[in-house]
């Protein structure tokens, strides 16, 4: 009996997308893009450039594709390519209109890899289509670019899609487990040729090495490099697997599963920006309190330019800026927070200092006002830095001063010949 793809799904990913979509109301963007016929070309240039295989041509590989999708209960139509590419990899395209779905095998992944291995990329790259997961990717595209080349994407939208994108290859590999026999050995093998390109005459394949190197990853000092990477790192994906393997696979209960996912979302925060350097550690920190309570100072609401310019600043120094600030639930969480960046800035920060203040400076001033209240705590901040308040009243005027004139500018009146 087929297993059930959503109820494998890494509920997570599931719950991050839906958000994503809802918020910044991505469907009908996506949907514009779709049907404007944009991407139809991709399947044309595969169909060009590649070998599409048949059970004449090639009845293993197209009796493993049968097999993983009658496991995974995907109905479908689905052509199977192969390129020729030494590099151990494969690739899948969502079908768009009347076209079917493709997954793309490199002839150098073929050549090394036995059958419940294949299964396990079939599976992987079913999980993807299964998932849609094509259409968050392509919303770079879809969204566009400026008039300068610059991708309209917000950066927030784009920072979060790059937490879900690693996400998306967790829910695939649940399926890629379950399509080779929810065989833990298998996927590591997998792991161990995608990521070295070396076969079973070179490695042992051993899911203790990867675990080990989990370990070493943990320890990193600056764990934020790990976040530039375009995939979790194959000792978190190996984790994953073990994690949802050991509450019961496709067959798991939901509870189990929920207690798996709990864990393994614990595991990809490894893959997560977290700055580590204490000055970026404060800086954020100072962002996040002083932000939240100068532009509250007079009991009025964070307005909307406000939080979209604190998030913006935040965001270099976070992966979600947003749970950051949920994070001073209340007056005292921001004052204690701020308190304690404000002490290790004031003794070890120079001219990062009045960086800080300029930038919470903008973040009072974008209203475009600047009240008695606003201008009062400022000043507190100004001495606790230990920022002279002439230089502290400079640095207030001139960020004023631009959001007035660009108030004014926006509401000057426009003129046109009259005919």
């Amino acid at each position: 009996m087929p297993v059930s793809m959503d109820h494998i799904r890494f509920r997570p990913e599931q719950q991050l997308i839906d958000l994503l979509f809802e918020r910044f109301g991505l469907e009908d963007i996506l949907a514009h893009y779709e049907e404007s016929g944009e991407v139809l070309p991709f399947y044309e240039v595969v169909l060009a450039s590649q070998l599409r295989l048949t059970p004449l041509l090639a009845p293993r590989l197209m009796g493993l594709l049968d097999e993983v999708r009658d496991t995974l209960g995907f109905e479908a139509p689905v052509d199977l390519f192969v390129q020729a590419d030494s590099e151990i990899n494969a690739f899948a395209l969502h079908g768009m209109s009347d076209k079917p779905h493709v997954v793309s095998l490199n002839s150098g992944l073929i050549e090394r890899m036995d059958d419940d291995e294949i299964r396990f990329v079939l599976g992987h790259e079913i999980g993807h289509l299964a998932y849609r997961h094509y259409r968050s990717r392509l919303l770079n595209a879809a969204l566009g670019e400026d008039e300068t080349g610059e991708t309209r994407m917000p950066p927030l939208l784009q920072r979060r899609l790059e937490t879900w994108d690693r996400q998306a290859e967790l829910s695939a590999d649940r399926c890629g487990f379950t399509a080779a026999g929810s065989d833990i050995e298998t996927a590591v093998r997998a792991f161990f040729k995608m990521s070295s390109g070396l076969g079973p005459e070179h490695l042992r394949f051993d899911v203790h090495a990867f675990l080990h190197q989990l370990e070493e990853l943990q320890k990193l000092k600056r764990k934020e490099v790990l976040s530039t990477f375009s995939h979790p790192a194959t000792p978190v994906r190996v984790r994953a697997l073990q994690l949802f393997g050991e509450a019961g696979g496709a067959r798991a209960s939901r509870k189990a599963l929920g207690q798996a996912d709990a864990r393994v979302t614990e595991v990809a925060r490894l893959m997560e920006l977290e700055v580590t350097e204490p000055l970026e550690v404060h800086s954020r920190d100072f962002l996040v309190a002083a932000g939240l309570l100068v532009t509250q100072a007079g009991g009025q609401e964070l307005n909307r330019d406000q939080a979209d310019l604190l998030l913006h600043l935040i965001l270099p120094l976070s992966a979600d800026p947003e749970a950051e600030l949920e994070r001073c639930h209340n007056r005292q969480a921001a004052r204690e927070r701020l308190a304690s960046a404000i002490a290790w800035l004031r003794d070890n920060a120079g001219p990062e200092r009045f960086g800080l203040f300029a930038q919470l400076a903008h973040v009072v001033a974008s209203d475009g006002n600047l009240s008695a209240e606003d201008h009062a705590e400022m000043l507190v901040i100004a001495e606790q830095l230990a920022i002279p308040e002439k230089q502290a009243e400079q640095i207030l005027y001139d960020a004023l001063a631009q959001y007035l004139q660009a108030q004014a500018s926006m509401k000057r009146p426009r003129f046109s010949f009259q005919r």
